[in-house]
């Protein structure tokens, strides 16, 4: 099968990780792939990669990604083009005549609440069968009117070796005898890290760590300073060993204002960390409060700090949401369920393509 993924940027997010992944696994299993994105491109071995413009929120950009787009199907001819959000299944939409020309669907990783309602609109426009990242992303669609196709979950391989934390200290210039408390994600308003800090000025006896590079570093430095937390909350800027890291902590902090279905919060549930994350969409639905996860008020550092005071002094919660949260990871979102739920959609989508 010849398959093409068209996404804005392949990059180092959530989404983007995932389409690496898609991109790997059928790499592995003999088939063509290809990426159609704006560069520059994290693109896997034996991945053919088209470029595209930056569409962002240039609607008149659209047409002309459409126009690239429809030169290189032409001539590289997929089974299934594979869309990833709300803009790209738009210049699909228009390069395929809605799925008329090519087999085509999209997969909705998730957008912030406000642009919901403009969402449904696209989705609804393109007409392309709308694959869901997890319920979260799918309930909201719903409410606003839009039943998607369905949900493949995000997944997550089985997790690394843990990081050396007793060594991870040392690197990071902090005290021994310090609890580690990991965020990781993109330094981006979505994300809350600016939360993180803050809980950490309420528990004096905890190390921080974010990692992760992005546009709000700056900011996130001068809060760091201004409250004094120099000696105990770290940047790390990105990190390929970042699953290694999470599996290294004590508590795993996730105070976003929204989610998706986050790739971290998966990664740090596969390694048995207990986490600690805002009650906000993609979260909620994700994590079960008490059981897998403990929930917090979104936008309230103290009860976040709360919340990684009450695991930190309970070793048995802590194992036990840790355990809990393992073997959810391994029955319900592993990658080898994910790759196989898109490669059984494409051979609905496209029945007569050539399966190796």
């Amino acid at each position: 099968m010849r398959i093409l993924h068209v996404i804005q940027e392949l990059g180092p997010g959530g989404a983007e990780h995932v389409v690496r992944r898609l991109c790997s696994a059928s790499v592995a299993g003999g088939d063509a792939v290809a990426v159609a994105s704006a560069g520059p491109v994290l693109a896997p071995p034996g991945v053919v990669w088209a470029p595209l413009p930056m569409v962002g929120r240039r609607p008149e950009r659209v047409l002309s990604a459409s126009w690239r787009l429809l030169g290189f199907a032409r001539q590289w001819r997929p089974d299934v083009i594979h869309a990833h959000n709300p803009g790209m299944a738009v210049v699909t939409a228009l390069t395929t005549g809605r799925g008329s020309a090519w087999p085509s669907a999209v997969t909705l990783h998730g957008v912030p609440p406000a642009a919901d309602v403009a969402t449904a609109r696209l989705l609804r426009w393109a007409g392309l069968p709308v694959i869901t990242c997890g319920e979260g992303v799918a309930q909201a669609l719903r409410e606003h009117g839009f039943n998607p196709r369905t949900t493949v979950n995000n997944g997550v391989s089985p997790p690394p070796p843990a990081a050396d934390a007793a060594a991870l200290r040392v690197e990071w210039g902090l005290a021994p005898e310090l609890p580690l408390v990991v965020a990781a994600g993109r330094l981006v308003a979505q994300k809350r890290h600016d939360l993180a800090v803050a809980a950490a000025a309420h528990l004096p006896s905890t190390a921080w760590v974010i990692v992760g590079e992005g546009p709000l570093r700056p900011a996130l430095e001068c809060q760091i300073e201004a409250l004094g937390l120099s000696s105990r909350v770290r940047l790390a800027g990105a990190r390929p060993d970042v699953r290694a890291l999470l599996g290294a902590a004590d508590v795993v902090v996730q105070p976003s204002d929204w989610e998706g279905l986050p790739l971290v919060v998966l990664e740090a549930m596969s390694a048995a960390r207990p986490v600690v994350a805002s009650n906000s969409r993609g979260l909620r639905e994700l994590l079960h409060d008490g059981v897998d996860g403990h929930l917090v008020p979104a936008g309230d550092a103290r009860a976040l700090a709360t919340g990684v005071a009450g695991i930190l002094g309970d070793d048995d919660l802590a194992r036990r949401l840790g355990d809990a949260a393992a073997a959810r990871v391994e029955q319900e979102f592993s990658e080898t369920a994910m790759v196989g739920a898109y490669q059984a959609l494409w051979r609905t989508l496209a029945p007569r393509a050539r399966h190796r």
